[in-house]
Parts: C-alpha cells; sequence; structure tokens
C-alpha cells in the first residue's frame, strides 16, 4: 500500500516529467530550425498522443519507483531501452498518421535525446533531494511476522520505523523483532498510543498475527484513530517483492482476491495479440528451420525437435514442441530436475537457447490457442503432480492460459527444486491476481530487456 507521501513525490515526478517533454520538444526545435521554435504550438498538440505513451512506458519500467535510482545499471539500462523504443514509437506514429502537416524525424530525434539526458539530471537530483531531506515516514509495527526480515530493507528505506509492539506474551518468548537501535519494544497499548501521538506517526503496519488476537484487536481499535494509514504485512510484502507469500493464504483469499468475472474485452485483445505474434513467430520458424534443423543434425544425428505433456488452463494437457537443445536421452521424460545438469545441454543447443531460436516451434501452440505470448510458463505434467501433492494451492496456477513469457521468469530463474517452484510459484499468484494487459505489456517490455542483457 502506497502512502500519502509517496503519491505526491510519485504526482510531482510525472509533473516534472510532461514538464521536460514540453522543454525537450522547445529546445529539439531551437536546435533543428531557429524558426520552428516560434511553431512549438503546431507540435504542442502532434506530440500530446506519443507524451501519454511515453509516460506509460516510464511506469512500465518501473521509472517511479522512488528508490529505482539507487541501482544505477538498472535505470541506465531501462532509460536507454525507453529512449529507443519511445523514437520508434514515434516514428510509426508520425508514418501512419502522414496528414497531420509534419513529418519531425529529425526533431523526434533530438526531442528523445534531450529528454532522456534531462530526465537523467531530473532523477538525479530528486533523489539528492531525498537523501539530503532524509524523506521518510513514520510508521509502528504491530506484531511479528516471520518474513518481514524478508523485507525490512526495503521498509526501512521507506519508512523510519519509530518502535515495535509487541504483545507481552511474545515479548516473554523473545518473538519480537529488533530493527535497530533507534526502535524501541513497547507492549501496552497504552504506551502505543502516546507514541502514535508524540512522534506524529502516520502509519501502522500490522503483521498477520495480530489478527489472532481478538481482544488485541479491540483494544488498538479504540485506542488509535482510524485516520492513521494501517497497512496489513501481506499486502505490503506483496507491493515490495512483487510476489505472493503463501504462508497465510487459504481459500477465502482466493474468493476475496483472485475469483472475478473474465474480462471479454481484455480476452479478445489479448488472443487477436497472441493471433498476430504466432504469425510471426511461425514466419521466422520457416526462416529458421532448415538451417536449425542442419546443425542439430550434424552435432549428433538426433531428433530435431523434442516435444513434451504439459498442463494447460484449466489443468487440459497440452503438447508442446521446441527445437531440441539438449543431448536425447531414452530417459528424458523420466527425470524430474533433467535441466539442471547443464552438461546435457548440446553446443548447438547452447546457442539456440541463448537467442531463444529453440522457442519458435511454440508459436503454433500460440496459433491454436493452447497458450498465450504472456502467462505462467507452462510446466511438465509429471511436475504438476509433484507440485500439486508439496505446493498448497498449487492447482489454482492453472486458472489463467499458461505463457511463453510471464512473471515468475523474469523475477526467478528456472527451479531446480520443490522450494525453488514453490517460490515461482509465488510470483504465479502475484500475476494471476494482478493480470492485465498493462502488466502484460511490462512482462513483454522487461523480457525483451533481459534478452539483449
Amino acid at each position: 500500500m502506497e502512502t500519502n507521501q509517496n503519491k505526491f513525490l510519485k504526482s510531482v515526478l510525472l509533473l516534472g516529467d510532461v514538464c521536460l517533454m514540453y522543454v525537450a520538444l522547445f529546445l529539439a526545435l531551437l536546435l533543428r530550425n531557429n524558426g520552428l521554435a516560434g511553431q512549438i504550438n503546431g507540435f504542442f498538440y502532434n506530440f500530446i498522443i506519443l507524451y501519454v505513451i511515453w509516460i506509460i512506458l516510464i511506469f512500465v519500467f518501473n521509472l517511479y519507483n522512488l528508490h529505482f535510482f539507487k541501482k544505477p545499471i538498472d535505470f541506465f539500462f531501462s532509460l536507454i531501452f525507453f529512449s529507443i523504443l519511445a523514437f520508434f514509437i514515434g516514428v510509426t506514429y508520425f508514418y501512419f498518421y502522414p496528414n497531420i502537416g509534419i513529418s519531425p524525424k529529425t526533431v523526434l530525434f533530438l526531442d528523445v535525446v534531450i529528454f532522456a539526458i534531462l530526465f537523467l539530471v531530473w532523477r538525479y537530483l530528486f533523489n539528492f533531494f531525498l537523501e539530503a531531506t532524509a524523506v521518510k515516514e513514520k510508521v509502528v509495527i504491530v506484531g511479528f511476522y516471520k518474513r518481514l526480515n524478508e523485507i525490512l530493507p526495503q521498509i526501512k528505506r521507506i519508512y523510519s520505523i519509530e518502535t515495535i509492539f509487541c504483545p507481552t506474551a511474545m515479548k516473554e518468548q523473545n518473538k519480537c523483532l529488533v530493527v535497530d537501535s533507534n526502535a524501541s519494544i513497547i507492549s501496552e497499548v497504552s504506551d502505543l498510543k502516546n507514541i502514535v501521538t508524540s512522534k506524529k506517526i502516520t502509519s501502522i503496519i500490522l503483521s498477520l498475527d495480530f489478527y489472532s488476537n481478538e481482544d488485541l484487536v479491540k483494544k488498538i481499535f479504540n485506542a488509535l484513530p482510524l485516520t492513521l494509514n494501517y497497512i496489513g504485512i501481506d499486502e505490503l510484502y506483496e507491493v515490495i517483492t512483487k510476489k505472493v507469500s503463501l504462508n497465510h493464504l487459504d481459500e477465502v483469499w482466493f474468493l476475496e482476491k483472485v475469483s472475478k468475472p473474465e474480462d471479454v474485452f481484455e480476452k479478445i485483445v489479448k488472443r487477436v495479440f497472441d493471433f498476430v505474434f504466432s504469425i510471426v513467430g511461425l514466419l521466422l520458424f520457416i526462416v529458421f528451420f532448415p538451417f536449425v534443423a542442419i546443425a542439430i543434425k550434424i552435432e549428433d544425428r538426433g531428433s530435431i525437435f523434442y516435444n513434451q505433456k504439459r498442463a494447460g488452463k484449466n489443468g487440459k494437457v497440452i503438447l508442446i514442441s521446441k527445437f531440441r537443445t539438449m543431448v536425447e536421452d531414452k530417459n528424458q521424460n523420466k527425470e524430474t530436475w533433467r535441466e539442471a545438469n547443464k552438461n546435457n545441454i548440446t553446443k548447438v543447443g547452447r546457442v539456440l537457447r541463448k537467442l531463444h531460436i529453440d522457442e519458435l516451434p511454440q508459436a503454433w501452440s500460440l496459433f491454436t490457442g493452447d497458450l498465450s505470448f504472456v502467462g505462467p510458463r507452462a510446466e511438465w505434467v509429471e511436475l504438476v503432480k509433484i507440485f500439486e501433492d508439496k505446493i498448497p494451492f498449487y492447482k489454482q496456477r492453472f486458472l489463467v492460459k499458461p505463457g511463453l513469457f510471464g512473471w515468475a521468469q523474469i523475477n526467478f530463474p528456472a527451479s531446480k527444486s520443490v522450494d525453488e517452484a514453490k517460490e515461482k510459484f509465488e510470483y504465479d499468484l502475484y500475476y494471476i491476481k494482478n493480470h492485465s494487459l498493462l502488466l502484460d505489456l511490462e512482462i513483454i517490455l522487461k523480457s525483451i530487456k533481459l534478452f539483449f542483457l
């Protein structure tokens, strides 16, 4: 859950970006031709749609994250990729709408370059301001959540933790979280009320086990004002990690958070894009097939394709085909974690995987509708049997159609154990809960970014 302060800061960033877009446009016109600077009104309206798309891209690349600048490599890569994409989107826009009276190829290029430079300076100054003023919202943590330690560094970057409220029973069992020397630990509701008032606390982080004590809930409800920002730790964990913790999920959670009617418009749009991507993929398959087939046959004379039964939407068994990248083995469909042994990958296979050419045969599954371009990765049916037995609610993974690219893929490496598969499933749950066309776009763009790494 975002705080009001963070929303305000992001609004300032957004307003600054919009202003910089038009400053960049004015400077681009000035550099291109002094006389064009006086015609900025004509360009102003024609660039509005383009700038709206730019803002969406900035959101998708996570560049409105207040702490993203602290990851310089990711920041610069995202900025470069955004600039390239922004330019080609602009070229495409003016190509399909030639009747608007302008064809600003040079101006567009200058505009993108100047905006990227201004954007970098603006983010640097903003980040410097945040660090210099130590702008943090004061918060109290109530209760204890065993996975709190996992997100504690991120919490401390966003919030100033003033105190930890730990019920007496938990304190006596030494189950209280020690954040740092500055944060005190209290056990009385009266002390909690005094600290909230004296230190002007604005937010309360509620640990999950807090709700198991009904008497304590009533006391805090009566003692603290409802005007505070109450943040559930499960929601905060999801926002920070971009995954859903399995530790405290139950059937009610799925009914409240996941159950919803299928969006017909989204379904149609997604299917149209899947069809377009499948045609492109099949054309590329036709082009690459002769070369890949010859290379595979020359290396070990084995099969060109690797076929495997996998679980699709609603658990339907589908057949997935890929160019073979591993040494053929009569037990290859019996070995659970065969992918973990990199020695099984052939020389040709390494190249195919590096360039993702091995995925091209899946364009047919995309064409038939068994796969979507974006969705949880289709899992081998034999592994599914294991995961359904070992991982809670794993069957819910099949609520959406599997895809070539997924949220779990861009956030977590290929799993080599049940525990890793469990964590990967937490990312899949995040996608299932929050899936939308915008999230699909984010996954596609981030997948493309990973392709060039």
